[in-house]
């Protein structure tokens, strides 16, 4: 089950205690049964929203804070934080204009791109991070261009802090852990990448407070050689897992990649994982499920047949992969459930989200029971491989429903009109369990 350590702040948000609620119901006897087992019914598009502004053609992570019954969109398109009322589905939008917006189709320049919402003492910040601004006072080594990480005061969207971390390049994923008042931030498309840490109260607060290089140098974090992707807080032990996709390699994920275990007391890396590219090709997306389940959302295809060379690229099948958060062993392997970027898991129905935008067989939505491990359902959103990456995925635990961000250029039907929108799907059974006997 998951606790909270002893003399901790309570300042933690329903999201923890979602956390500790969905392990004890899957811990729950009765789940499984001889003969067959609990699953949950199928899920069907429920509703599609429009976002306002221009259409819908880039964006990145996506976050639901169920003590606000609201839903999050990074919209480099808008520059802009969207907000869907998870209840009345109304859409608004936090700070057009404010943050990079789409400047390149690599996304190194792009914003807003991570995201997270934390709850300060009771007022609730929204955090995401932005691409580089000329004039940046910068930390450490960069003075000309920094990234940086803004928060925004939640509902208005006022811009309180405008934190520099220092890259020429974007600032990106991001978790937050609310025990030791930290926000993890990846500057990933910079040369070396890197990760900063915040600090969210104290004398720090709004600060970076120390870095680490991801270069293979002695006391630094691996080689990472195709950036640094989804961070967690894991509230069961107070360590934060950092996926890196590929260690060692040509860029192209052809080589292991690691999950690293960071003490966010240290600021230090105490563990890596090796996650053989047999298994997860680039892992990227990061779902903490129940104990002792971590989900890794990978993106790239298995190895090369031959070769290891710089143009060589994978051929092998596109997998996802469940890790034991103790060992580092691979659970489950997912098969033909990757080409993910955000993954998602839902206390309320014990469910796994896979947002598989970069599939190439189709971009779909897949997901995943936890309690036996099984893929339950795909839902396909676009033809395989699609330009608009449909990469994005957040669940309310309170009403059961997945929210898919669907671009313009996805060459998919699901939205009502040529704008995009945000697809979210849901059962008829508002997410209970149901018996199929097999």
């Amino acid at each position: 089950m998951s606790v909270v350590p002893k003399g901790k702040s309570k300042q933690m948000g329903k999201s923890v205690a979602y956390l500790a609620a969905a392990a004890a119901l899957l811990a729950a006897p009765g789940l499984a049964i001889a003969g067959g087992f609990f699953s949950p019914p199928a899920f069907s598009l429920k509703t599609t929203v429009n976002i306002p502004g221009k259409p819908l053609s880039s964006f990145d992570i996506s976050w639901v804070e169920p003590e606000l019954h609201a839903y999050f969109l990074s919209d480099r398109s808008n520059a802009a934080i969207d907000v869907i009322d998870t209840v009345s589905k109304a859409a608004s939008q936090l700070a057009p204009g404010a943050f990079a917006g789409f400047v390149n189709s690599t996304n190194n320049l792009n914003g807003p791109n991570g995201v997270t919402v934390i709850n300060n003492h009771g007022t609730f910040e929204v955090w995401a991070g932005d691409g580089p601004r000329s004039g940046c006072p910068g930390v450490g080594t960069f003075t000309t261009a920094c990234s940086t990480v803004k928060v925004l005061a939640y509902p208005s969207g006022t811009i309180l802090h405008n934190i520099p971390t220092g890259g020429a390049d974007r600032a990106d994923e991001m978790c937050y852990d609310p025990v030791d008042h930290l926000i993890q931030v990846a500057n990933d498309a910079d040369s070396p990448p890197y990760i900063s840490f915040i600090a969210t109260e104290g004398p720090n607060a709004y600060k970076v407070v120390k870095q680490i290089k991801f270069d293979g140098a002695p006391g630094h974090g691996p080689n990472a050689t195709n950036g640094i992707e989804q961070c967690q807080w894991n509230a069961r032990n107070g360590m934060i897992y950092l996926n890196v996709p590929e260690v060692n390699g040509n860029g192209s994920d052809i080589a292991d990649g690691q999950t690293l275990v960071i003490d966010p007391r240290k600021m230090e890396i105490v563990r890596s994982f090796d996650i053989p590219v047999g298994k997860c090709a680039g892992p990227q997306g990061m779902a903490i499920g129940p104990a002792p389940q971590i989900l890794l959302g990978c993106n790239a295809k298995g190895p090369p047949t031959t070769g290891t060379g710089a143009s060589e690229t994978g051929t092998g099948p596109q997998n996802a992969a469940v890790l034991d958060e103790n060992s580092g062993k691979i659970i489950k392997v997912l098969a033909n459930q990757g080409g993910n970027d955000e993954v998602w898991f839902n206390p309320g129905d014990g469910l796994y989200f896979l947002a598989e935008g970069q599939n190439a067989a189709f971009a779909q939505l897949g997901i995943v029971d936890s309690s036996p491990i099984f893929v339950s359902q795909d839902i396909i959103v676009a033809p395989g491989g699609e330009p608009g990456r449909a990469h994005s995925v957040a669940a309310d635990p309170d009403k059961n429903e997945a929210y898919l961000p669907i671009p313009n250029n996805a060459g998919s039907d699901l939205c009502p009109t040529a704008n995009g929108c945000v697809a979210i799907f849901g059962t008829d059974q508002s997410g209970k369990y149901v018996y199929r006997g097999q």
